[in-house]
């Protein structure tokens, strides 16, 4: 990456120095169609609580969450051998990739301990609303420059929305949500740095040339590999069950393979400040499956909360859309 995004860098070869004004429509378009893949992805990242829940009673956490990275990540790998997707690019990229993985495990063992310690709402809000933040540090450490002031702005209704949707869900006020445990929001607080970094990672790699399915594969299998002792500890038997094993299926080959594919193009066009913002649209589909599926209701805060969560959402797509300031001059 080298402190720059290449998307940032609008470069036309040819005979002659030439010069693209922000009119050049095609960087636009491409980020324009990378937004839509990272809220696509983020669609089938919502839908993961409600798979769980329709699953089998005796599923633990922890058991799930391992098996969908060790599945999930086989996945990827078949689909990058289908497509042809070259695993020798990760060559370059071989450090950033196992710190990926070692994000990647982080994420999915401190967010499930913050959970049951802390409680869903607190864990929830507290993981995703800190990750933009997350993100937007580690960017600045590397140099990348300062998003526009519509990241701020996007940044405050998000996590705002996320706050009221959480609120007027209920869930705040069940049994989950009344405990707390200052062990568990730092759990949490770790969790929503993993994951900003798991993706800076992943962008780390595909700007030095790694292909975007073969780097998520290769994060995502080794960081099932990583979290694979846990499963020594763990009741298996839900796998015997043809209800665990749809579900272990769905939860790993859909909401993983097909959606990190998603993820990591559109991460290969967007910097990961954007895609960490974009994919906040998770919990608005989980609560709308909720409603949907699992005949929950959602409260009037509730549903101004996913109100305000897609207005940030427009503002970062919008942000993503706007041309960088100067045009780039390259002499060829």
């Amino acid at each position: 990456m080298n402190g720059n995004f290449r998307h940032d860098e609008f470069r036309m070869r040819g005979p002659s120095t030439r010069t693209l004004t922000p009119h050049s429509s095609s960087p636009i378009d491409g980020r324009a169609r990378a937004t839509i893949s990272v809220l696509a992805a983020a669609t089938l990242f919502g839908t993961t609580g409600t798979a769980l829940a329709l699953g089998p009673d005796s599923v633990s956490a922890i058991s799930a969450g391992t098996l969908r990275l060790l599945i999930g990540g086989l996945g990827l790998i078949a689909l990058a051998l289908v497509s042809r997707s070259s695993f020798t690019s990760l060559r370059s990229a071989i450090g950033p990739m196992l710190l990926g993985a070692i994000a990647v495990a982080s994420y999915q063992l401190s967010f499930f301990f913050a959970t049951t310690s802390t409680g869903v709402a607190l864990a929830t809000v507290l993981t995703i609303g800190s990750s933009p933040l997350a993100a937007r540090l580690i960017g600045s450490r590397r140099g990348r420059p300062t998003p526009g002031s519509w990241w701020a702005v996007a940044a405050t209704l998000l996590l705002g929305g996320l706050i009221l949707l959480i609120i007027g869900s209920g869930i705040i006020d069940s049994e989950d949500g009344a405990t707390f445990s200052f062990v568990g929001v730092l759990a949490a607080l770790l969790a929503g740095i993993s994951y900003a970094a798991y993706t800076e990672c992943g962008s780390i790699a595909l700007n030095l040339g790694a292909s975007p399915t073969a780097t998520m594969a290769a994060m995502f299998f080794l960081a099932g590999v990583l979290a694979s002792p846990l499963l020594g500890a763990e009741d298996l038997s839900w796998l015997g069950e043809g209800a665990g094993i749809s579900m272990i299926l769905y939860l790993s080959l859909v909401t993983l393979s097909l959606a990190y594919v998603w993820f990591g193009w559109g991460l290969q066009h967007l910097p990961p400040t954007s895609v960490v913002m974009l994919t906040m649209f998770e919990p608005v589909v989980a609560a709308i499956l909720a409603i949907v599926v699992l005949d929950e209701n959602l409260g009037l805060l509730s549903w101004a909360g996913i109100g305000v969560v897609i207005i940030g959402l427009m503002v970062v797509g919008r942000g993503n859309r706007q041309p960088v300031a100067e045009p780039t001059t390259v002499a060829t």
